[in-house]
């Protein structure tokens, strides 16, 4: 049975994702308000998307998930460079687009990746996983590496998140759904994280996690106390965001159900649009554009038919593969 919470909350996530990619393609960083509402909407909605992603997770399906998103991933590898060749008139083919994710996509090998790495976790150890994903998660800004390729970077600066909705996800939906008074904390928390993201103007990098400190130009010791931080702030504001969702239970249902095909095909949309048409008007104006061509993107993309279409295409790699599935008794 479905959890209309989760569902809800899932199609807020997604509009989030959808919003933050057309105010970053369209109107970028450099402006003070637009600055403040990405890095707020970057603290948090991908960190909160992983947490309902593990929260999701099902350990006798782990194998099969894994399959599933490799086949998603490597045919959205080249389809996706190959729309951006298309309407840029350059092609450049070299094996680095199979190291490097294409801007989307690090979250599907993030996929295959926290999935395995969850289901031998929970078999060695549920008590320490935790604490050593969130070791991990800081540790990874020192290596000496590229943590962009691969989306090394990204994929263990945001394992906490996968982990903790994995291992106790569930029961902290279920205390926020059952407080009355949470929504209200919820919205001092969201606005709370605003103010801070506003005066601190920080390095949007940052919240990518895609980089180790010195490719961030700091120290280990300030790279990993902002690091912590980081992690700390986008906890809050996880939080924050899932208790105010008690403002939006049982709305965009549609949406929820349907957030993979959204996120993948929403690229093609944004990249389109930004590279045709230059905002060049009041900030707010921009803004609001932004966010009406996100309304309109989310309801053309969650309907069923682009969700049944990936499933189908999923199936060249599904069906060759089926033999390496284990046998449900």
């Amino acid at each position: 049975m479905r959890n209309s919470f989760l569902d809800s909350s899932k199609a807020v996530l997604i509009f989030l994702v959808v919003f933050g990619h057309f105010l970053e393609r369209m109107i970028g960083w450099h402006d003070p308000i637009s600055h403040t509402v990405l890095a707020t909407i970057y603290l948090i909605h991908m960190p909160a998307f992983i947490f309902v992603s593990g929260i999701l997770y099902k350990d006798q399906n782990w194998l099969k998930n894994i399959l599933f998103f490799l086949s998603l991933y490597i045919l959205f590898q080249f389809l996706f460079i190959a729309f951006e060749s298309l309407w840029s008139g350059q092609f450049h083919w070299n094996w680095n687009v199979l190291i490097k994710p294409y801007w989307v996509l690090w979250y599907l090998l993030g996929m295959m990746v926290w999935t395995a790495l969850t289901h031998f976790l929970i078999q060695v150890s549920n008590q320490f996983a935790l604490f050593l994903c969130i070791l991990l998660s800081i540790l990874i800004g020192l290596s000496p590496w590229n943590n962009y390729l691969y989306s090394v970077g990204r994929i263990f600066v945001f394992f906490p998140f996968f982990i903790l909705g994995a291992l106790y996800g569930k029961v902290i939906i279920a205390k926020i759904q059952q407080s009355i008074t949470v929504k209200w904390w919820g919205v001092i928390g969201l606005f709370v994280c605003m103010i801070l993201m506003y005066f601190i103007q920080i390095n949007q990098y940052w919240l990518y996690g895609s980089l180790s400190y010195t490719q961030l130009k700091v120290s280990a010791f300030d790279g990993m106390f902002t690091r912590i931080l980081c992690l700390m702030l986008s906890t809050v504001g996880v939080f924050a965001l899932f208790s105010v969702m008690h403002f939006f239970q049982g709305k965009w249902l549609k949406l929820g159900m349907h957030t993979l095909p959204v996120y993948l095909l929403h690229g093609f949309v944004v990249i389109l649009i930004a590279r045709y048409w230059k905002l060049d008007v009041n900030i707010f104006a921009e803004m609001s554009i932004c966010f009406v061509l996100s309304v309109l993107t989310c309801y053309i993309l969650q309907q069923p038919v682009f969700d049944r279409i990936l499933r189908k295409i999923s199936l060249w790699l599904m069906q060759p593969t089926q033999k390496l599935l284990p046998v449900k008794k």
